[in-house]
């Protein structure tokens, strides 16, 4: 409705009531128009069939023409607005909102249109009924090759569109099989069989044979190459840990890894997210549209919106809705609503929460705790406070984990003691961190001993960098600010510095922190989980940590990995964690709650996944009698 925006134009620079005629010439339409007079001319045409003016042409050269306008521009911008929503056109819809900010009762108009856009929807097929499950989201997701995803949302549409060659089943804590059928190792763990499943098709109808396999281990294995091959990074590769010799297709549907000595880890890491198969052969656009195996393809992924459609050859069962649409709407992220209404998490299913703060009625709330926590790394390599351990140490004392959670609320749900929600529980019920339980001194105490420690760092002032980026309601921004304020009462000042995650995570962009403040993201693949954490290359705990605690870290990851019963080898990440409390290496924060509404008749939500959504294989229609 290019029209509206003509029409729009010329009420702004008027000013007139409706019904108030304004002389006007041609001439200063068009001037105001950015057109040519004969285009005024068919804009003002367009404007009269719709009943929007009436217009009185002046009779004569140099006569100026009467132009009285008819309709009111909330009217206008609401009619635009309901073009665009009919379209499909979310984004644009709210951008309007946003550049001509109508009336209130015109806003929420606009919105509650767009919020019954969303949803479950049926419609009829030839071959019988599509079941779409419509969504709301607030950023885009160009980065959905398995080997580039780290946010949550990322990593859930990695397991929609891609699958691994095992995958973990907590509930029994075993392996079992996915691309691979079986596997077998030789009597000493360094020789490794994977068997793969004949006729699993990608989504560009491909048969996966051992070769897409050997091409995606070679992908993960070149980027370890290429960080070892760089100084800086040269610690923190985290597939380093397995030790892989080689890797060789020896048939069609078989492959062998050669370690160089034996190591537990290997099938948690083929279980990993980032080791999820994909093709030998991509395309250019491979970051937003990649292929996979997994029982939905990717039809689309830009900036308005992300649509799956269910993949009719899944090796599995089939899913039961036949489409997601995922619509993104940026303005979500910046609606003025209280952190304890969003909950800083992302949209789910059929409700828009970051606009309507309010569960919609007949619908079911599901919370639980999130998987990982927020945390702080303490950049000890870094020259400058903190490699002074007495810094570190009474730093982590000022910024008490249940002040924190106390002071900033929201969908912080509880102190952290550790990456998992259940050994933090554990761990507080026992009281059996060091750091929680010794010197038990009055604030007053701890700021005057920061205060003493700062200034006795010779040669630095008393000035500490925090890196963090940009998260759903600022949520990370906020703690960074109470960060900032606590440090402050103990005379420490600290610049905060917040990046757009993609600027984040890019190789080199925190490297002048003292502090890097970030959410952790953990599943109930603990030891994957907890090493992609401290060895992630780019903003890894390992990459801050100092010299002499680097060779302990390296000899604890070769224990873990050379460890084969299970709850031996949990004691040993427990002790991993403990050792980098103990030396200062980071401090845990807080955990967080995941909360989604969901329409009774949307059945398998009780399945939440990790990273706070539910597969969407597992989702079905209630159908109707």
């Amino acid at each position: 409705m290019q029209i509206a925006y003509h029409y729009l134009k010329l009420r702004e620079f008027y000013g007139y009531a409706e019904k108030e005629p304004v002389e006007v010439s041609l001439e200063q339409l068009a001037e105001v128009l950015c057109c040519t007079p004969r285009n005024v001319k068919l804009i003002v045409k367009q404007c009269q069939e719709l009943g929007w003016i009436e217009w009185q042409p002046g009779r004569g050269r140099g006569n100026r023409s009467i132009i009285t306008f008819n309709m009111e521009s909330n009217n206008v911008i609401s009619s635009w607005a309901q073009t665009k929503i009919d379209k499909g056109q979310y984004s644009q819809a709210m951008e309007l909102m946003r550049k001509y900010d109508p009336s209130l009762p015109i806003q929420q108009q606009i919105t509650e249109s767009i919020y019954k856009q969303f949803g479950l929807q049926t419609t009829p097929y030839k071959k019988g009924h599509i079941d779409l499950l419509r969504l709301p989201f607030y950023r885009e997701m160009p980065l959905l090759d398995p080997v580039n995803a780290t946010l949550r949302t990322e990593l859930h549409m990695i397991g929609q569109l891609f699958d691994t060659l095992v995958e973990w089943d907590c509930s029994q804590a075993v392996f079992v099989p996915r691309l691979a059928v079986h596997w077998e190792q030789n009597r000493d763990g360094t020789v490794w069989m994977f068997y793969l499943r004949k006729g699993v098709l990608f989504h560009n109808k491909k048969e996966m044979t051992s070769a897409d396999v050997y091409h995606t281990f070679m992908r993960l294995s070149k980027l370890d190459s290429d960080c070892a091959n760089q100084e800086r990074d040269n610690l923190c590769c985290e597939w380093k840990v397995l030790h892989i010799r080689n890797i060789e297709a020896t048939h069609r549907y078989a492959l062998r890894i050669q370690l160089d000595a034996p190591s537990s880890l290997l099938l948690h890491y083929l279980a990993a997210p980032k080791a999820s198969i994909t093709p030998c052969q991509t395309h250019e656009n491979n970051e937003r549209l990649p292929i996979g195996t997994g029982p939905f393809k990717l039809l689309r992924n830009d900036a308005e919106m992300v649509v799956l459609e269910a993949f009719e050859d899944y090796y599995r069962e089939r899913a039961q809705l036949d489409k997601v649409e995922i619509w993104i709407l940026k303005e979500l992220l910046t609606q003025k609503m209280a952190d304890g209404d969003l909950g800083g998490q992302p949209i789910l299913y059929t409700h828009p929460f970051q606009i309507h703060a309010a569960a919609p009625t007949g619908t079911t709330i599901r919370e639980q705790t999130e998987g990982g926590c927020a945390f702080m790394i303490m950049n000890s390599r870094k020259q400058g406070p903190l490699q002074d351990p007495a810094m570190r140490h009474r730093l982590r004392k000022l910024l008490q984990p249940e002040q924190c959670v106390a002071e900033l609320g929201g969908n912080r749900v509880g102190a952290a003691y550790s990456f998992f929600p259940d050994w933090s529980a554990a761990i507080a019920a026992h009281l059996s961190l060091e750091y929680e339980t010794e010197n038990e001194e009055t604030e007053q105490e701890v700021a005057t001993v920061d205060t003493m420690v700062s200034l006795q760092t010779d040669g630095y002032q008393n000035l500490l960098q925090l890196y963090t980026h940009s998260i759903l309601n600022n949520s990370l921004e906020q703690t960074a600010q109470w960060i900032q304020q606590r440090c402050a009462s103990a005379s420490i000042t600290v610049h905060i510095h917040v990046l757009p995650y993609e600027h984040f995570s890019r190789p080199g962009a925190i490297d002048a922190a003292d502090i890097v403040l970030l959410n952790a993201i953990t599943t109930n693949n603990r030891e994957w989980s907890l090493l992609h954490v401290l060895l992630h290359e780019n903003y890894g705990v390992h990459r801050f940590v100092d010299p002499v605690l680097l060779i302990e870290l390296d000899q604890r990851y070769a224990a873990i990995a050379y460890e084969t019963d299970s709850t031996a080898r949990s004691v040993l990440l427990q002790e991993l964690e403990t050792l980098l409390l103990r030396h200062d290496a980071l401090h845990f924060l807080y955990h967080l709650r995941h909360a989604a509404f969901y329409h009774p008749s949307l059945l398998g939500t009780e399945k939440i996944n990790s990273y706070g959504w539910v597969n969407f294989r597992e989702l079905s229609l209630r159908p109707l009698p």
